[in-house]
């Protein structure tokens, strides 16, 4: 019976080297990646070939996609084999290269450009040699946040309250919104007191503003894959100081203002005008009647020669008197404001 155990013994050590791994990955098991869009990858996959791999056959090196969207066929979009690279037909096949010119000295690790929330999905590299050793990569690709906006809301004023405001128009969600006050432009510092979270998420509230509250603030918006920032300055004013409205109120209140000022100077030039006009057409009629009622001279003795003045622009009125109580207008003068003494004709 020993002696049947020793030969099992002996028949095993003999099978080992062909029981042995041929090809290992130097990986750390599953791998799991969270990866902007826009940006780039690299994919590990080192390996070694145990010294019992004696055969002549070369490695075969495969990466296989497996999207979340399309679990099946397999997608090989990159294989070597007896020294050549092959691209398969997937929409990497542009973006996706092996670091090393030859993958074939152990290291089978790809780089992925321009990556695209399409590229989510689970990565397989594998090494054939005798065996096949496999090692997976789980990829998500997703948006940065976009760049947020930052505003105020409240009067700016001592003992008032004011809320701050900041909103991201793009990235992948969840979106996490943080509020900081900044130490002299270096970096991030604690929030004042009386600052509370507001009801969305990007809203800080800030009562009993003082002095103490004035500064930069930084509002940061984080997913997994990064952050954007926007800055707001505050600056209280004292209370007896008319209150500054917020950036937008202010603008339509200006712009309010300067409009209606504008107007108002169109319209009283039209009034102007006008008038004027309306004057000038006055004074060409009055000099046209006088010529026609005295034909162009003074046929009659003057008794009395009366100067009337009616010059809101300029214009003038001369009247003369006749001997006989009849009253003709004898002159109008129409020189802009200048006055001339004119003597009635004598007999």
């Amino acid at each position: 019976m020993a002696r049947h155990g020793a030969s099992l013994l002996l028949l095993l050590l003999g099978m080992m080297p062909a029981l042995l791994v041929a090809v290992r990955i130097n990986g750390k098991g599953r791998e799991v990646l969270y990866l902007a869009k826009g940006d780039s990858v690299k994919l590990g996959c080192p390996y070694v070939l145990e010294p019992e791999d004696n055969g002549p056959q070369g490695v075969g090196i495969e990466w296989i996609q497996i999207s979340p969207e399309r679990p099946s066929p397999e997608n090989v979009f990159l294989s070597y084999q007896d020294h050549h690279v092959n691209y398969g037909s997937s929409g990497l096949q542009d973006r996706v290269a092996f670091v090393q010119t030859d993958p074939g000295q152990r290291d089978a690790s790809i780089r992925v450009a321009d990556l695209q929330e399409s590229d989510t999905g689970t990565y397989q590299c594998r090494v054939k040699k005798n065996t096949v050793a496999v090692h997976e990569v789980i990829v998500t690709v997703q948006e940065k946040p976009a760049a947020p906006q930052c505003w105020s809301e409240g009067e700016l004023i001592e003992g008032g309250s004011v809320l701050l405001r900041c909103f991201s128009r793009g990235g992948t969600a969840p979106l996490s919104y943080q509020w900081a006050k900044l130490a002299e432009g270096y970096g991030g510092g604690r929030l004042p007191a009386g600052t509370l979270q507001g009801r969305a998420p990007g809203d800080l509230l800030i009562r009993s503003l003082t002095v103490g509250h004035a500064g930069t603030y930084q509002c940061r918006v984080t997913n997994r894959v990064g952050y954007s920032v926007c800055q707001l300055n505050l600056s209280p004013g004292p209370r007896d100081r008319v209150p500054v409205p917020g950036g937008r109120q202010a603008g339509i209140i200006v712009g309010s203002i300067l409009g209606s000022l504008l107007l108002l100077s169109l319209l009283g030039l039209l009034i102007w005008a006008l008038i004027a006009r309306y004057q000038r057409k006055e004074c060409q009629r009055a000099c046209s009647d006088c010529r026609s009622s005295t034909g162009g001279t003074m046929p009659r003795p003057c008794a009395a020669c009366a100067h009337h003045s009616y010059s809101p622009h300029g214009i003038s009125y001369m009247q003369c008197q006749h001997g006989d109580g009849d009253e003709r207008a004898a002159a109008l003068l129409c020189n802009d404001g200048m006055r001339h003494q004119v003597t009635c004709p004598a007999l």
